[in-house]
């Protein structure tokens, strides 16, 4: 039995050993010069393999569809497929991460281990065409190579620069399959023009809320909008026109803050807004507020009642006017892909053609910061390979 495999990373890295397990003679045809190069990337070079808070609300698609890939394959089968590997890990906050702290360490074992296994890895290769007759598959890179299975783990269009270019999505177009359309997520966001941007280099933990939805943690303003966790798990929802509320102050309640500022203001008459509110915010921050309210430097001895609401107000509700979400580059993942509606998740076949199967990014599934989407690939890459027999 034979198994080809388009795509070296840690999709197509792990379908492939564990289809070598089950004997199959497995090829990964990679069109980068190395296999996982994108792993080296994540985690900011540590490496965050899966999270301990696993479950199928940290990711956008098919929550059954979800829910059944990771009850077959959840955070204990990918400690112990690692610790299989010989590959042990350790967890801060919830995040896992290789004992190591290094991605390197995780790509290199599972591409040792894969060699080992006899899977040949036939790297600086590009798909020309695939044709599927007779029951088996052809992929020509040049040369026609003959199979009986074929999983498709290419990953999708984030990150460029690691080799994801789209080319699975066209390669699962052409054998017949739906794919949703796909646009950046975990993505910053580029604001139309707004004071904010003043403040770029301030991060501050805070609240971001979009369409009943909030994320809260570290926000990074920057000159082209807004970035950071928060942001990255917000984007995926969001469109141009859109409004993003910030909350900077999520830890005070509205009308504790006004007591705050009242007090302040009351004990410092003499002196400006901005002196009393850089107690509480970074002064780039202060200098966006008073000029967003137009009480830039005004004493505090003339601002009244109305001048503390509108403070508090802009504080716990800044208004962001989205122009759109940064691009491909800069984006951690690929949302859209193959429809989970063309897929079985038990095994990670397609519906449409016996023998084909997709694993990865190149799915129409993609979670949020924390190692969600390095673990569907892990898992949805473990069943595609031990389902070919």
């Amino acid at each position: 039995m034979k198994t080809i495999i388009i795509g070296a990373g840690a999709a197509g890295l792990t379908a492939g050993i564990f289809a070598a397990g089950n004997k199959s003679e497995v090829t990964i045809i990679e069109h980068e010069k190395q296999p996982g190069k994108k792993i080296l990337s994540t985690g900011n070079g540590h490496c965050n393999m899966s999270n301990e808070n696993l479950n199928s609300s940290m990711y956008y698609g098919d929550s059954r569809f979800i829910d059944c890939v990771l009850n077959r394959f959840g955070v204990l089968q990918m400690k112990d497929f690692f610790e299989s590997l010989g590959l042990y890990t350790c967890s801060k906050n919830g995040y896992i991460y290789p004992m190591s702290l290094q991605a390197k360490s995780v790509l290199l074992f599972l591409r040792d281990i894969a060699i080992d296994s006899g899977i040949k890895i036939k790297t600086n290769n590009e798909i020309t065409n695939i044709r599927c007759q007779n029951n088996k598959f052809y992929v020509n890179t040049g040369i026609e190579m003959e199979c009986d299975n074929l999983i498709i783990a290419t990953g999708g269009c984030s990150f460029p620069k690691t080799g994801s270019d789209g080319s699975g999505f066209a390669l699962a177009e052409k054998l017949q399959h739906t794919v949703i359309k796909p646009e950046p997520a975990l993505t910053a966001l580029i604001s139309q023009n707004d004071l904010l941007k003043k403040a770029a280099g301030v991060r501050i933990f805070s609240t971001l809320s979009f369409q009943g939805k909030e994320q809260t943690g570290e926000l990074q303003i920057t000159d082209y909008g807004i970035s950071g966790i928060p942001v990255f798990n917000m984007s995926r929802l969001v469109n141009p026109g859109d409004v993003v509320v910030i909350d900077f102050a999520p830890a005070i309640h509205k009308e504790n803050l006004y007591h705050m500022i009242s007090k302040l203001i009351l004990q410092n008459d003499k002196k400006s807004i901005d002196f009393v509110l850089n107690g509480m915010f970074h002064e780039k921050l202060t200098t966006v507020f008073t000029n967003k309210l137009n009480i830039h430097n005004k004493t505090c001895g003339v601002l009244g009642e109305n001048d503390i609401n509108n403070i508090v107000s802009l504080i716990k509700n800044y208004r962001v006017v989205i122009q759109k979400r940064r691009g491909f580059d800069f984006a951690q993942v690929t949302a859209g892909g193959v429809s989970t509606d063309e897929i079985n998740p038990m095994t990670m076949e397609s519906t449409k053609i016996k023998n084909l199967y997709f694993a990865g990014e190149v799915i129409d599934v993609d979670g949020m910061c924390g190692g969600y989407n390095l673990h569907f690939a892990w898992a949805s890459g473990a069943i595609a390979g031990g389902s070919c027999k």
